[in-house]
């Protein structure tokens, strides 16, 4: 969807729209029904692949149900949810011992600062779930949320947020910290930035990576690794709302943690691994030397340790992976 067809069919009522004061936005709570993240490299179970914004022709995608699932599968996917814009499908008798598919829905009520609609999953909503699209977005995050839903916050730099449009809202566990179909199609994928704003206001967001799949050319561009005790829609959604699950394009993270007076972390070859933490001009970089690379990193915390710190890695062909932030104890 380009952002013309975006504007029109989300609905943005721009002329109308309540622009909020900077003190409306202070005042608004922080998350504060966020969970406390678990680190998944500490709890036990498997890892599992999965994909979380998903498209098919029910909305705006380019094959059915049944093609999609189908396609990835073939990738190595354990789990699939199926988020079509405003509707959820119907998935019974999809998944399998080995396959967990999840019905969900991204939906996009407006903003009250004018800017371009707040876009959100909600992963694992009944079928049928409807909303009334005239009520307020947090109207609709809390209606997500009561029938169980798990609700992220989908690719802010393509629809020119910034932390103000985020913050009208709480009831949301993370971000697309990267978005496929943004990226390809706009240069516009990446939100590290907002993620890392938000985290040093104290919200303690997670982030997942997603294709956004559109068109069937567009699978396997960013998935999330979940580490949950078994394949099931219990043990999946509670480590989805407990964060035991990191962001990847690609690289693999085998372990990361704070232990001793220092952060860890071990990895697959790469070219950079980043800490990054909160505060003006943080950040600890660790590189390869030319033609090589490095598979682990470890930083010594300062005396006064940070509030936050999260793990980013780069491999050769400039793919990367996001841990969740965890906080040093």
């Amino acid at each position: 969807m380009d952002r013309r067809t975006f504007i029109k069919t989300t609905g943005i009522l721009t002329a109308s729209a309540a622009v909020l004061s900077a003190g409306d936005l202070a005042a608004r709570p922080q998350q504060a029904e966020s969970p406390k993240s678990v680190n998944p490299f500490e709890q036990p179970g498997q890892w599992y692949k999965a994909a979380f914004h998903v498209h098919t022709i029910t909305s705006d995608g380019d094959v059915d149900v049944p093609t999609r699932l189908a396609q990835y599968r073939k990738l190595g996917y354990s789990v699939v949810t199926i988020t079509d814009h405003w509707k959820t499908n119907d998935l019974t008798g999809m998944s399998d011992d080995t396959f967990l598919a999840i019905c969900g829905m991204e939906f996009h009520p407006r903003t009250g600062t004018g800017a371009p609609a707040h876009h959100l999953l909600a992963l694992d909503l009944p079928h049928p779930f409807e909303f009334d699209r005239n009520l307020p977005a947090q109207d609709l995050v809390d209606k997500a949320v009561a029938a169980g839903a798990k609700v992220f916050y989908a690719h802010p730099y393509w629809t020119a947020h910034t932390l103000a449009e985020m913050s009208e809202i709480t009831g949301y566990l993370g971000l697309e910290v990267y978005n496929g179909v943004c990226d390809i199609r706009r240069a516009k994928g990446f939100a590290n930035v907002h993620w890392d704003q938000a985290l040093n206001k104290g919200i303690m967001l997670t982030a997942i990576a997603t294709d956004d799949v559109h068109s069937s050319k567009e699978i396997n561009k960013g998935w999330t690794m979940i580490k949950a005790p078994a394949l099931n829609k219990s043990a999946i959604m509670a480590a989805m709302g407990s964060g035991s699950f990191y962001a990847s394009c690609g690289p693999v993270i085998h372990d990361f943690r704070i232990a001793d007076g220092a952060v860890t972390i071990q990895c697959s070859p790469a070219v950079q691994i980043i800490f990054q933490f909160d505060g003006a001009a943080a950040g600890k970089v660790f590189n390869a030397e030319p033609g090589k690379t490095i598979e682990k990193a470890e930083w010594k915390l300062p005396a006064r340790p940070p509030k936050w710190v999260r793990a980013e890695v780069i491999d050769q062909n400039n793919n990367r992976t996001w841990t969740n932030p965890i906080i040093p104890k």
